[in-house]
């Protein structure tokens, strides 16, 4: 065990889905070994990359300058497989599910690795926040860290660790604190939003489902490669405005596609039937699903007919299906996309787990699923418009020290506390947004700490915050 006190340039950082570090400076005049793994605050941050100290000629002695992370923070060292515990370590592997089928990969690999926060097994919390929805996420030699990212990208969502609880949704709390700039706020300053941004969006959803006849060359509709094979807005819709009456040179366009959204109905497994094979590569299964309260016939294939489980064990999941007119079963294709064989023995589907099909024409199935699919493609194309009004901006604060040292009643604010911006230089009222990052002196919290405050959080994969060219951002009036 060794002991430092706390010296000049040690802090404490934290940013939301980023870091989260203790940062430890100190000098030896001989060296002492530090290893992955070894810990300080009762082991709540620890080592996770090899330590070099920096020897200093001129007064002899080494200088080390180590990083402390938070206890979670070391899943970025370990890979993220689908089924590891069943020998399913394929690097490259893709799932589409819900978010609480992508969180349950999650923890399959934890415990497989054998963590757990104070001997208590790793759990998911999902907030109201995240819609119930399934997404497509292709996991290409990810580590756990970056695939919580992922995910959370994908769920338009945010991610973060208390405990042995990793939460999903949106890191906010509390009533508002007032930052304002010259009264307890020193310095803000402001990133640079993005140049690129659009008023005005053509949407479309999904392929799946549509048929070739399928509004064919209407008047006043945007016609191209991809609205012709895609669902479209309902007649008469041709786009949404990001405010009302918007003038044609204010109309910025851009087109959006939302692949999740398809005319389909919700399908139910009344029957299940299975057949085990001995083969050169092991025993394998082959499993027939039926639904008595469903009629299908096989000429209404437009392509290859595709099921998606939408619970049970195989949720998210989609498979390749024949149908037989004479037996009114769905025979599942195996495949290995997802790490594994499936389904096999473990992972198969059971009466009552619900199902999806794509790949059909679903006029035979109802003349309404395409109008029903057209005005939910609407209303999240409002939803997606609305929330890319939220300014994207961080806004970096950097506390005046009386204000927060507080007559010796040190103040600290914390992730997701929501805080009033005031600066008459951005803005001619007050900006409500919440901390989403922080870091200041260890020895003297209260010394001129920064605050990073923001509505929205940039996504980091492998450390580097990426750019999303493609992401619009709605600017009102």
């Amino acid at each position: 065990m060794y002991a430092t006190p706390i010296n000049e340039g040690s802090v404490r950082k934290y940013t939301l889905m980023g870091d989260d570090y203790i940062l430890l400076k100190f000098k030896l005049e001989n060296p002492i070994y530090f290893n992955i793994g070894d810990t300080i605050k009762d082991g709540l941050f620890e080592i996770v990359n090899l330590v070099e100290p920096d020897y200093n000629d001129e007064g002899g002695v080494y200088e080390y300058e180590i990083r402390f992370d938070a206890y979670y923070r070391k899943w970025r060292n370990k890979m993220f497989f689908f089924n590891p515990r069943f020998g399913g370590i394929e690097p490259n592997w893709s799932l589409t599910a819900n978010l609480a089928t992508h969180l349950g990969v999650v923890l399959r690999n934890l415990e497989y690795l054998g963590y757990n926060f104070n001997d208590k097994a790793y759990d998911f919390n999902i907030d109201s926040t995240v819609e119930e929805v399934s997404k497509f996420i292709n996991y290409d030699s990810v580590n756990i860290i970056d695939a919580l990212t992922l995910i959370a990208q994908e769920f338009k969502c945010e991610w973060w660790v208390t405990d042995n609880i990793i939460n999903f949704g949106k890191c906010e709390y509390g009533t508002g604190i007032d930052f304002i700039l010259n009264d307890n706020v020193d310095t803000m300053s402001r990133s640079k939003g993005r140049d690129n941004y659009a008023t005005r969006i053509y949407a479309f959803g999904s392929a799946r489902n549509i048929p070739q006849d399928y509004r064919p060359a209407e008047d006043g509709v945007v016609i191209n490669s991809i609205s012709e094979k895609r669902l479209m807005l309902p007649k008469g819709v041709q786009y949404v405005d990001a405010y009302p009456d918007m003038t044609q040179e204010e109309a910025v366009e851009q087109i959006i596609v939302l692949d999740e959204v398809y005319p389909s109905i919700e399908n139910e497994v009344t029957e299940v039937r299975e057949k085990e094979l001995n083969t050169e590569d092991g025993k394998l299964w082959t499993y027939w699903v039926k639904d008595n309260n469903f009629e299908f016939d096989s000429k209404w294939a437009i392509g290859d007919v595709m099921l998606v489980f939408t619970s049970g064990s195989l949720n998210g999941m989609e498979f390749k299906v024949l149908y037989s007119n004479a037996t009114k079963e769905f025979e599942i294709n195996r495949n290995d996309t997802y790490g594994e064989t499936l389904p096999n023995n473990i992972l198969k589907p059971k009466v009552g787990d619900t199902f999806t099909l794509y790949g059909y024409d679903t006029k035979y199935v109802s003349e309404h699923l395409l109008e029903q699919a057209e005005q939910e493609l609407l209303e999240k194309t409002k939803e997606y418009v609305e929330q890319s009004k939220i300014d994207p901006s961080v806004y970096e604060c950097t506390m005046m020290s009386d204000f927060m040292f507080n007559n010796g009643n040190i103040r600290t604010f914390e992730i997701g506390d929501r805080v009033n911006i005031y600066n008459p230089s951005f803005f001619a009222d007050k900006r409500e947004s919440r901390i989403i990052g922080y870091e200041y002196d260890l020895a003297e919290p209260f010394n001129s700490p920064n605050y990073s405050v923001g509505k929205t959080v940039p996504y980091s994969i492998l450390g580097d915050l990426e750019d999303k060219v493609n992401e619009l951002i709605y600017r009102e009036k």
